[in-house]
Parts: structure tokens; sequence; C-alpha cells
């Protein structure tokens, strides 16, 4: 049991820290209707010397139900994304309430440090509010 219990630690930690990763999120708040979609970027701001990989692939997902999250466009610098340019991220409303939402979701990505050499998966939560119209 204790051997589980760390291996589950190890995991987790794994896919939970990010390591001079941060993500940003514009605008704070998108407008659309539902069954309609709309555009808001994200930021993967790395830290010094640490860069995001395109491969294996960015990944956005919904936390919140009734809302689809993809990537419409990811912003390539060779083989990593560019740390310039924000990531496209699609979003779909269905079955909604009008009024403002509150949509959490994660990021998945895998980061490298080209000083000391290693890379980690990493997994970081964010949110946007989204206002339903009729």
């Amino acid at each position: 049991m204790k051997i589980l219990l760390f291996t589950m630690i190890i995991v987790n930690s794994l896919f939970t820290q990010t390591g001079g990763v941060k993500v940003a999120v514009k605008p704070e708040t998108i407008e659309l209707r539902n069954g309609s979609d709309a555009v808001f970027d994200l930021k993967l701001e790395a830290g010094e010397g640490i860069h995001v990989n395109t491969r294996p692939v960015v990944i956005v997902e919904s936390q919140s139900k009734g809302v689809e999250l993809s990537i419409k466009e990811l912003p390539k610098s060779g083989e990593y994304v560019d740390p310039g340019k924000p990531i496209k991220v699609q979003c779909k409303a269905a079955g909604l309430t009008a009024g403002v939402h509150r949509i959490d979701f994660i990021v998945g990505f895998t980061y490298c440090n080209d000083n000391e050499g290693w890379c980690r998966l990493g997994r970081d939560t964010s949110s946007i509010e989204i206002r339903v119209s009729k």
C-alpha cells in the first residue's frame, strides 16, 4: 500500500508541476450564444531557458458541462510553441442558461529546460468567463 501511495504522489507531481510555465488567458470574458462558438487567446509563458514542445500536442480540456474547448491554432517556432504568439482556443457552448458562467479548464503540455537537459509533462488549471445570450 505504501508503494502505491508513493507512486501516485510521484506521478501526480510530474503532471502538476509547471516549472516556470504560466497560463495566461485573454480576454477574461467572451460572449457567445448557445450552439455557437467564440475564440479566446491562451498563452503559455515560459521562464528563462524553458520551452514548450508542440509534440506531444498541447491539450485544452473543459471541466464544465455544456462547454467544449479545442485548439484552433497552435503557433509554432520549429518544434516549439512560439512564445510570442497566443494559442487560439475555440469555445463552443450548448444547453447553458443565459448569463455569465465561469468555465474551468485544464491545459496539458510538455515543457523542457534547455540548461538542465530535462523534459516534463506539465498541467495547469485556468478559467474563463463566458457570457451566454439567448
